[in-house]
């Protein structure tokens, strides 16, 4: 079900929730009407999107209550541009409702790529897509949408796909032969308008593509595990949190934690609990469907520094990190990324890769398990999370390298 946000200083709605597909060519308001059909009667909205690539898209979706589709954009289709392809987000909106969204080639939407619910539902619909290929991963909130949306220029604005052309049979004659003599008369401006128009357009299309190079030539110079936090300050802002976190409250115990960087000034703690005696009313987040469970969201303050530009090549920082999962007894699994979608010509490869790497650690990391990680160059921790079924510490993160034959572009 699509829903509208809207964001303050914005003008307008912003629909997400949309159900896209992909079209050949720019599809006529005939054919929008019959695939709005198709997907349901109720279905009366809909918009047609070009990416900067020429990749074009119709988006479709019911009409909302109290909302007038000529004052709506579809969120998708403006954010979509704003990553790296294949990306996937999952944005916070309010309470227990998450924003999911998955682009691939040629910043198109993906079906099913364009989904509001709950945090369950979404992750396992994440996972379906996963298996897809390689993505980039993003997470925010509502801020962040907000940020985002204000490089709607361009994206039109839905439509009632279901309504009718216009009726001019029923006009008296002479009425419309005055019609027509007017018609005929403007025409030479009309045209000339709409060629200015196309004009402008085709200038607006060349402005994106040349800020979307520019963007990809910077990400070739950017390295991203600099913006985050080394393992070392992110173990230490995670123990403050869980200094902080209760192990019971009000007849509900704590099940699992899980402790991830949010943004270079804060933490998110994802908390799971479990009922111990206490009642529903009770629950700490977010009460499960058999009453028995309950998760939470929340977040908890951090200073993050930009950290070291070192990385190794693949094989050295394999064989570094071993040597520490090694030293200090933790289990561990390093697994290489899945090998380069084809090329497209459009989207270079970054000369750079992430290992995923899952550690048990065994007990609280900071309490020695996690010592000298800091001295595995380009390694960034994504996760520290406990079970306490298990009595179980585990970590995951990323191990950066250069891809071979690559090297860390000079500093500016």
């Amino acid at each position: 079900m699509a829903e509208i946000l809207s964001f303050p200083g914005l003008k307008g709605g912003f629909a997400i929730g949309l159900s896209w597909q992909h079209e050949e060519e720019q599809p006529r308001k005939s054919a929008l009407r019959a695939k709005a059909l198709e997907l349901g009667r109720n279905v009366r909205w809909g918009v047609v999107h070009q990416s900067a690539e020429g990749a074009v898209q119709s988006g479709f979706c019911e009409a909302i209550a109290g909302a007038k589709p000529a004052a709506v954009k579809p969120l998708a289709a403006i954010v979509a541009g704003q990553h790296r392809q294949p990306w996937m987000g999952l944005f916070h909106l309010h309470g227990s409702r998450y924003w999911y969204i998955a682009v691939r080639q040629g910043h198109a939407v993906i079906a099913g790529g364009d989904r509001v619910g709950s945090l369950e539902e979404l992750t396992a619909l994440r996972e379906r897509h996963r298996a897809l290929g390689d993505w980039t991963e993003v997470e925010g909130t509502l801020r962040d949408l907000a940020s985002m949306a204000r490089a709607s220029k361009g994206v039109s604005v839905l439509r009632d796909v279901q309504s009718g052309p216009w009726k001019s049979a029923a006009y008296p004659v002479a009425a419309v032969a005055g019609v027509a003599a007017l018609l005929a008369g403007g025409w030479y401006w009309y045209d000339q308008k709409q060629e200015a128009e196309r004009e402008a357009q085709l200038m607006r299309q060349r402005v994106i593509v040349a800020a979307q190079r520019a963007n990809e030539a910077a990400r070739q110079q950017a390295l991203p595990w600099v913006e985050e936090a080394a393992p070392t300050a992110f173990l230490q802002a995670c123990r403050r949190a869980w200094d902080r976190q209760a192990l019971a409250d009000a007849g509900w115990t704590l099940a699992t934690w899980r402790c991830k960087p949010a943004t270079t000034t804060t933490l998110t703690i994802e908390t799971g609990w479990k009922r111990d005696g206490g009642v529903a009313a009770n629950a700490p987040g977010v009460l499960s469907a058999d009453g028995n469970q309950a998760n939470a969201t929340a977040n908890a303050p951090a200073v993050f520094l930009p950290s070291s530009r070192a990385v190794n090549a693949p094989s050295v920082a394999q064989r570094s990190m071993w040597t520490i999962a090694q030293g200090n007894g933790l289990s561990m699994q390093l697994t290489m990324p899945p090998a380069l979608l084809p090329a497209d010509g459009k989207s270079p490869a970054d000369p750079w890769l992430a290992m995923s790497a899952d550690i048990g650690f065994g007990a609280p990391p900071w309490l020695g398990a996690g010592e000298g990680l800091d001295a595995v160059a380009g390694l960034r921790l994504t996760e520290v999370s406990y079970e306490a079924a298990a009595q179980a510490w585990k970590g995951t993160g990323k191990l950066y390298a250069m891809r071979d034959s690559a090297s860390l572009p000079a500093r500016n």
